[in-house]
């Protein structure tokens, strides 16, 4: 994963009680992968601010140049940056490859 790489993500599950689930589905750009807090750092390049919850569990796919990878896990922190708006996400369980075949 580098910068510049595409990201997706969608929520999977909300954490918050009678919280509705979002279906909507956002992209994102890699600003930077930090490998050792697990965290992915993301210019959000379709909603607003507000529109990611703190309290949800999300699946993110990331198409990289060679493959399609996937991961899930929560939003950190979310704000407004020189760059745009900027999330840091926390994966949960690793990544898994998508097979594009």
């Amino acid at each position: 994963m580098r910068k510049g790489d595409v990201a997706v993500l969608h929520m999977r599950k909300t954490l918050r009680a009678g919280s509705v689930l979002d279906e909507s589905v956002y992209s994102g750009v890699v600003l930077q992968y930090d490998n050792r807090k697990e965290c992915i750092y993301l210019r959000l390049e379709t909603g607003k601010l507000t529109d990611l919850s703190l309290d949800a569990i999300y699946e993110c796919k990331i198409r990289t140049e060679k493959e399609e990878l996937s991961c899930t896990g929560r939003i950190r922190e979310r704000y407004r940056g020189a760059s745009g708006i900027t999330f840091i996400f926390e994966i949960e369980n690793g990544f898994y490859k998508i097979n594009l075949k």
